[in-house]
Parts: structure tokens; sequence; C-alpha cells
């Protein structure tokens, strides 16, 4: 025990000894394991450590599909099919729960709010394990058809809202307009597929709705028995579907409207989980890098050490104990690295956090927990066993005995040294090929992606959201206030157009609702289903000047366009080449909302240039656009729009005209909350998110590479330079040029860039080749493999190592030929 502590005394000399070489190799190692362990928190936290419930490999997610014509992917459920899987799901399902996404107006504290809600059956929370922080959750005789009676808020909004009263149980408040109970408060931090902050029986009649299987609008999510499977339930489901394709009078069936069932934790990582994986490889060859560079100094470092050793070995050292002496120097100094490292990850976590998109699940779940920080100490001490591998090695092959004598076997053993260092660098290099073109990739797609046109014009534009509860505004009587609210808002000083839609552009959710064409042949369809538009919109008049959309043909909708009117309705591109290919579409009939004869027929006078609905990224889905005066003819009983948004065009900052709105608002409705104001451009960057949030780490972590392996080629050439400082004033004083001696060098960092780049470029192609295919989602008309990417990375790089080699060509060319000779 005594020996060891003197080994590491002796370690900590001789860092104090050379603190400059020191500091460059704890912040090179620092940097390496902070960056490894920042993302690994984000790896760890949402994909690899399980989901906050009981049991959470027992929950499933279910969805209905759409195989055939209409190819919708991951569809939602209707309420019918969910009670035939809740009745007759026995063998595999222990509870099946549902629930609807929504807002709703809360009242109860200083002021109302609008929050996300979700509209829930009861077995929901019970299914998860989770129990309520204060109260209990909603029984089944609470989720009963009529108005709600009972909520459970969530911790975020009884803290903000409420101060944290723990009293607010059998609290009534107001939901909508409606009293309710306040019956539980959620813990902290509970978050199930979403932001909501309220939880609402779902309170479905489903008897007087059991026809209704055309109606999808429920998420379904299921508890396997304890000895079940996703195998095991997947053929239950099927055998379920077979029977209900015969006997429930609707198409759901294999060949076209399935259900399936995705494990839960799989089915809420999504394609994120690449994502966190790229970044995760990402960063590990920075890592890499980071240790190979530690590897090279290290190096270095022990031929300046070749004498001591051998003095060492001389009075009585074994080989072992001075080899165990360098574990020791390793060991710590790679613990010292991954300390700074563990700390530069708790600064950088935060700051990555900033950076995740919001709508990323489990986004608020990312910690640097223990997990993390074990991860953190596994990179230290595995760095610390690679990069100490290089002295040790170079301890056991040096001839100890030989050392003593001046000049003896140095050039034989410099040489394989050096053959080692330079093998390191080629290594660096090649890895830093591989982040920049990745870096490289991401840029050019994010930059493609800031360039696609959208369909409107961002720039100078507000929106936001009101959303009228029913019990205040029945049936039509809402018409009245977006008359009122619209008139209001074109009044304002600096609005040069104003309008209502009912879905705001470039991210919304699929609509996907049934349309017929009365005056058209029907193209058989599987199972008679009718024909699918992707979105519906509801707009008012000005609509596309608000919005900035081009009219192709035809007009836009018109004030003129009221309920006593000839129903119209817009069309976009998409739509008109799939449903009117080679016909004029101006003037073709269509009735909206399925095959109900009885159902108004409109006429067609617009086509609009496609607007992006389903992501920048994305082709447009098929549209049509609805005049909101007309809305309320399509709905029996007739009613409303229960909820619009706002968007305005400004002559100036949309911005500034914040306070006017809130008070033009309150004038017409205090009791309405405002919701999702934002600058258009502020919704396009959001759009973005994912892919920015990619692109800048790529970018941070490819420049920490080249800059890491610009530093090692530096190394090396100066460590060349030094070795060579004899024959270089011997070629000096025979007559070489300041210039020959500047090609010598750079012949030598040349052909160790040319080998680096190509080995880089060459794993970068195969990279292509063996995970492409899952890596192209990521990017956005591009790939790893593009000649003329290759080509100017490749260059960027060699042109970044050769800067590195400026100082050690200067020394050369320096070097005086009297100092040179009498150096040996």
């Amino acid at each position: 025990m005594g020996s060891i502590w003197l080994d590491v005394r002796y370690a900590f000399r001789m860092m104090v000894k050379s603190p400059g070489l020191t500091a460059v190799l704890v912040i090179t190692l620092a940097l390496g394991i902070g960056a490894s362990t920042t993302i690994f928190s984000v790896v760890n936290s949402v994909v690899l450590r399980p989901l906050p419930y009981e049991q959470p490999d027992q929950l499933v997610r279910v969805y209905t599909e759409f195989t055939g014509g209409l190819g919708l992917k991951k569809f939602w459920v209707s309420p019918p099919e969910f009670e035939d899987l809740r009745n007759e799901c026995k063998a595999t399902c222990e509870r099946v729960g549902a629930w609807a996404d929504g807002t709703a107006s809360l009242a109860g504290g200083d002021r109302p709010i609008r929050i996300e809600a979700a509209y829930t059956t009861h077995e929901v929370l019970p299914l998860l394990g989770v129990k309520p922080l204060l109260g209990r959750w909603y029984d089944k005789s609470e989720d009963q058809p009529g108005d709600p009676k009972v909520v459970v808020l969530g911790y975020d909004v009884w803290k903000r809202v409420f101060g944290g009263d723990p009293s607010i149980i059998g609290r009534t408040i107001r939901l909508d307009a409606m009293p309710v109970t306040v019956i539980g408060v959620m813990p902290a931090g509970f978050d199930f597929l979403g932001r909501q902050q309220a939880w609402v029986p779902l309170a479905h009649d489903f008897v007087k709705h059991r026809h209704r299987r055309g109606s999808h609008s429920l998420h379904v999510v299921v508890r396997l028995k304890a000895d079940a499977t996703i195998t095991s339930f997947r053929q239950e489901l099927g055998a379920l579907v077979d029977a209900w394709g015969k006997s429930k009078g609707h198409a759901i069936q294999r060949g076209f409207h399935p259900m399936i069932g995705e494990p839960f934790h799989q089915d809420l990582i999504g394609s994120l989980s690449t994502t966190l994986w790229l970044l995760q490889g990402a960063v590990l060859f920075v890592l890499l890098i980071a240790i190979v560079n530690v590897a090279n100094l290290l190096l270095a470092r022990s031929e300046t050490r070749t004498r001591e050793v051998a003095v060492r070995h001389a009075l009585g050292a074994s080989r072992r104990r001075l080899i165990r002496q360098f574990v020791t120097e390793s060991l710590i100094l790679g613990l010292i690295g991954g300390a700074l490292g563990i700390l530069v990850a708790v600064w950088a976590v935060d700051g990555v956090t900033t950076l995740v998109p919001k709508s990323a699940p489990r986004a608020n779940e990312i910690t640097l927990d223990s997990t993390a920080v074990m991860f953190a100490i596994a990179c230290s001490l595995l760095a610390a066993l690679l990069f100490g591998l290089a002295p040790i090695v170079h301890a056991r092959r040096t001839d100890l005995h030989g050392a003593l004598k001046d000049g003896s076997n140095r050039m034989t053993g410099s040489k394989a040294r050096l053959r080692v260092r330079r093998a390191l660098v080629i290594t660096e290099i090649a890895l830093a090929v591989v982040l920049v073109i990745g870096c490289t990739v991401m840029v050019r797609s994010f930059v493609k992606l800031q360039e696609v046109k959208p369909g409107f014009s961002p720039s100078n534009m507000l929106t936001f959201e009101l959303e009228l509860p029913p019990k205040t505004y029945p049936g039509v009587t809402g018409a009245v206030f977006w008359k009122r609210h619209l008139d209001r808002m074109r009044s304002l000083p600096g609005v040069t157009h104003a309008a209502l839609l009912s879905g705001l552009p470039p991210l919304r959710s699929l609509d996907a609702n049934d349309i017929n064409f009365p005056t058209k042949t029907r193209v058989p369809a599987p199972f008679g289903i009718p024909w699918n538009v992707d979105y519906w919109q509801t707009i008012s008049d000005d609509g596309m000047a608000a919005l900035g959309s081009r009219i192709v043909k035809g007009r836009e909708i018109l004030p003129s366009d009221t309920p006593e009117s000839p129903k119209v309705v817009l069309v976009n591109e998409a739509f008109a080449k799939r449903f009117f290919a080679g016909e004029e579409p101006l003037g073709q009939k269509v009735r909206v909302r399925g095959r109900d004869k009885e159902d108004p027929i409109q006429t067609v006078v617009g086509v609009v240039a496609d607007i992006k609905q389903n992501g920048i990224d994305k082709p447009p889905g098929t549209e049509i656009f609805i005049p909101a005066a007309q809305y309320q003819n399509l709905l029996k009983p007739p009613e409303s729009p229960k909820s619009l948004y706002t968007v305005l065009r400004t002559q100036g900052d949309p911005g500034a005209l914040i306070p006017a709105i809130q008070r033009a608002v309150a004038e017409i409705d205090p009791t309405l909350p405002i919701s999702k104001m934002r600058s258009m451009d502020d919704v396009l960057w959001e759009a973005v998110a994912r892919p920015r949030f990619l692109t800048f780490l790529l970018t941070a972590f490819a420049g920490l590479a080249l800059l890491l392996a610009a530093v090692g080629i530096y190394g090396v050439m100066s460590h060349t330079v030094a070795q060579r400082t004899h024959e270089i004033g011997l070629r000096v004083a025979l007559g070489a040029q300041p210039k020959q001696v500047r090609a010598m060098v750079l012949r030598q960092a040349g052909s160790l860039v040319a080998l680096g780049v190509i080995v880089g470029l060459g794993v970068a192609v195969a990279l292509e080749f063996a995970i492409g295919t899952k890596l192209r989602g990521l990017f956005y008309g591009d790939d790893l493999s593009q000649p003329l990417l290759l080509a100017g990375v490749a260059v960027a790089v060699t042109f970044t190592a050769l800067l590195a080699t400026w100082i050690p060509v200067r020394r050369a060319t320096k070097v005086e030929p009297t100092v040179a000779l009498r150096s040996e």
C-alpha cells in the first residue's frame, strides 16, 4: 500500500513539474468526457431510462391504420372500436384506457388561462400505476355521459395558479365555464404524452354513439397481463379484428383498416432515438480523438523521460514497477479529467436541454443522474487505459541499459515511436473527417430547409388562439363573437389584414376527413370508403391575404360568402391535381362531411398554392378551405367554430400590438384567455427545432474534433522538428534553402493528412452503405457520399491540418547550424 501511495505522490509531482502539459491533457480529456457525458445524459433520460410508470414494459399503444388508398399510418381509434377492445380483449389485456387531447379555459385564480387538458377514461391512471400527489383520481361513477363534474390538476398549474394551496382538494373552479370540483393534484413532472395541466373524465356516451365507427378521435393504451407479451397481444388483436370485420358493420379488418399495437416506450421515442444515438456516436468520436491526442502527448513525454526511467531501473526498480508508475499516472490523469468532465456536463446539460425541441418526448426528464456520472467515470477509466498504453508500450520496448549510453539506440527507437505517433494522428484526422462530413451534410440540409417556401409569408405576422366554451357560446351564438372579434382586430392601428383560421401551418395534425363529389363517378375503392382529404381549413374572408398565400386560380373567400349565400370552397393545388387531374377545378362540386346526401354541396371557386401543413420538410397534403361564415351549415345541429386562430398582418413589428390585442379581446369577453400568441417567424423557428438541435450539436462536435486533430498534427510535427534538429542543421550547413526545409516538413505533414483524409472518406462511405437508410430521414436532400461534398470536406480538413503545421515549419527554417550541431 505504501508503494502505491509513493506512486501517487510521484505522479502528482510530475504533473506539477509540467503544468502546461498537464493543463492541456486535463482540458482535452475534460472536453471529450464532458461532451460524451452530456449527450449520454440525454440518451439515458429519453431512450434508456424506463418510463416512470409501474411495469412500463407491459404498456402498449394501440392505433388503427388505413392501408389502402388512404395510406394513413398510426391513426386514431374511434370510440366504438375502443369499446370493443375494452370489452373483448380478455386473454392478454389487464386494462384498456383512452384519452383525447384538448385545451380548456381555467378560471379560479387571478385571471382565466388557457391550458392543455386530457379527457381520459377512468382506467388511464390506474393503468399507468401512478398515484396523485394530493387527493385521488376519478372513478367509473364520475366517468359517465354528461358534463364533467371533477378535475385533476397538474402540479405546475396548481403551483402557478393556486399557489400550491394544499386545501385545493374539494374546491370548485370553472373549466370551460363549467363548475368542476378539484379532486386531485398530480406529482411534479407527470407528463403523459403531452404537456397536460388538467385531466378530466372523458364522459363519452358509448351507447348513444355506438354507430359512429368512422369518427376516429381517441388515443388508446393497454396494460398487458403479467404473463402476456407484445406478440401474444398482437395475435389476440388480429383475431379480434377479423371477428369485428365480419360482425360490426364497419370496414375494420386486416387488409385495409387494422388495429396495431406498439410497445409504449418504443412508440413514444420514435425517430428521436435515431437522432440521439447519432449524436452519441458523434461525441464518442470526439472522445476518441481526445484520447488519441492525450496518448500522443504522453508518448512524447515518455520519450523525454527515457533516461530518468533508465536510471531508476539501474537503481533497482523492476520493469513491472516502472509500468505500474505509468499506470498510476494515467489513472490519476484520467480521473482528474473525468471529474472536470462531469463539471462540464453539469453546465452543458442545462444548455442542451434548452435546445431540445419542446415537442420532444420526455424532454422535462433530462438530468445528469447517477447513471450518467457512472458513465463519466467509466469513460475516464477507459480513457486512462487507452492513452496509458502508449507510455507502457514505450517502457516495455525501450532498451533501458542502452539508454544510459549517450546516443545509443536513439534513432531506431525514435523512428519506431514516431511511426506510432503518426498512426495516432492519422486516426485523429480520419475521425475528424467523418464528423465534419456529417456536420456539413446537416448544415446544408438545415440551410435547404430554411429555403423551403412554406406557402405563406411569415414576416410581419402575429398569431394567437381563442377557444369559446361550449356552455357560454352554444349553437351558432359563437358566430356573433367571431364577427365582433374580427372587426375589432381589423380596426387596430397598424393591422393591414386580419383573418380567422382553424389550423395554423406549418405543423398541424392530420384531419383525414371524408369528402365526396356528387357529379363525379367514384373510382372503386376498398370496402366502399369515400374519398379522403388530408386537411380541412375553416377560414374567414381575407384569409389568404392575411396569410400571404397565393391564389393560383379563381378568387379567395369574400365577405359576401355568408350562411345565406351559395356554398363555396377553395382547394389547394395538391387537391386539384389529385381529384381534378386533367379537368378545370373551378366550378367543380364537392360535398364535404362524408356521404350524407342531405349535406350541402359546395362549389370550388379558387385554387390556392400549396401550404406546408405536415412540416417544412414534408410534401403538402390535400387541403380544402371552408368559409368560416358557412361552417355552421356543415354540422347537425348547426354550430359555429369553437376554436380558431387569429392571424394579423401588420405594417411594423407585430409584437407591439400585443397589449392592444389583449385589451380588445377583454372588451368583448374578459373571461376568454388568449393562448399561443407569437409571431409567425417564431412558429416557423419552432417547426425546425429538431433539425436545428441536431445541426447545432453536430457542428459543435465537428469543430471540436477538427481543433483536436489540428492540435494533434501540430504536436507530431513539433516533435518531428525537435527530433530532427541535428539533421536540419546539417542540411542548412550544407546549403539547403529555407523553402527546401519547409517543403520537407510539409511533405511529411501532407502525407499524414492525406492518409487520414483517405481513411476518413472511406469510413464515411462505408457508413453510408451500412446505416445510410436509417440516417436519411434526418437529412433534407443530402447524403454522406456526394462527391462534391466529400471533396470539399477533404480540402477543408487538409487546409486546417496543414495550417496547424505552420509554427513547426517556421521553427524548422530558423534552426541555426551551429546550435543544431552542438545539440547532438
